[in-house]
């Protein structure tokens, strides 16, 4: 009974919600008094449970006379009611996201690292619903920490799926050249920094969050989510692309 009762809890019922569920399985059909015994509950804490297990479609109680009876729902049906649960608040993820975004938020600076981390960084990316993002770069920072299969079948292949573009300031350099060779099928558009110059980290950045990666054998990783501080690397590198052929 045990088991049957964590089973149960995984569907996101209470300890003492479960057991009685779980108490009306075995029986069938029951009174409180039963329920009671099985579940191994006092009579009085039931009320409010069974309340609200009838209110989530979980029980039906039947009245009969002056005596209530209540009935489980059998398990598929349960299951159903919480896929149904979860569909209504997949539709309302959207509206729940944007209510986040309009909230002033503290400022966080999230540190990561390794191939694991790379690729966190790119899910937080990716899913800021942003149109663009601006990065600058050596280039080659990237193969460090994924295969460039990675980068081309995961990270290049759902920016295009989600129609996300992107602007570049890389260094000049024979492997740059064969990046942005791809602009046009990658949604990029890229320019060229001096060879001269050293860029050990790369720098991303959106509307609301700021990432910097540094080559494999630093082994860093950082994020900086505030507007105002995307703001201001978003204005230095708007002012970088103007004067760079």
């Amino acid at each position: 009974m045990e088991n049957l009762i964590e089973l149960v809890k995984n569907l996101g019922l209470s300890d003492k919600a479960a057991k009685i569920y779980v108490a009306g399985l075995e029986l069938g059909e029951a009174s409180v008094q039963q329920l009671a015994q099985k579940s191994g509950l006092k009579r009085t804490s039931l009320y409010y449970i069974l309340d609200e297990l009838i209110d989530s479609g979980i029980l039906i109680a039947a009245k009969t006379g002056k005596k209530i009876r209540y009935i489980p729902e059998q398990p598929e049906t349960l299951l159903k009611i919480i896929k149904e649960r979860v569909s209504n608040f997949e539709g309302s993820v959207k509206i729940l996201e944007q209510t986040t975004r309009h909230t002033n938020r503290k400022p966080r600076v999230y540190f990561l690292f390794g191939p694991a981390g790379f690729k966190q960084v790119w899910d937080m990316i990716l899913k800021a619903n942003d149109k663009e993002f601006r990065i600058i770069t050596e280039g080659e920072n990237f193969l460090d920490y994924a295969k460039e299969k990675y980068i081309l079948n995961e990270i290049i292949a759902k920016k295009k799926k989600l129609g996300v573009r992107s602007r570049q300031l890389i260094i000049d350099s024979h492997y740059a050249r064969t990046i942005v060779a791809k602009d046009i099928q990658e949604n990029r558009v890229s320019k060229f920094l001096p060879s001269s110059h050293k860029l050990p980290f790369t720098e991303i950045i959106t509307e609301s969050i700021v990432a910097f990666i540094s080559p494999r054998f630093n082994n860093m990783i950082f994020i900086v989510e505030n507007d105002a501080f995307s703001k201001t690397r978003k204005s230095i590198f708007e002012t970088l692309w103007q004067v760079t052929k």
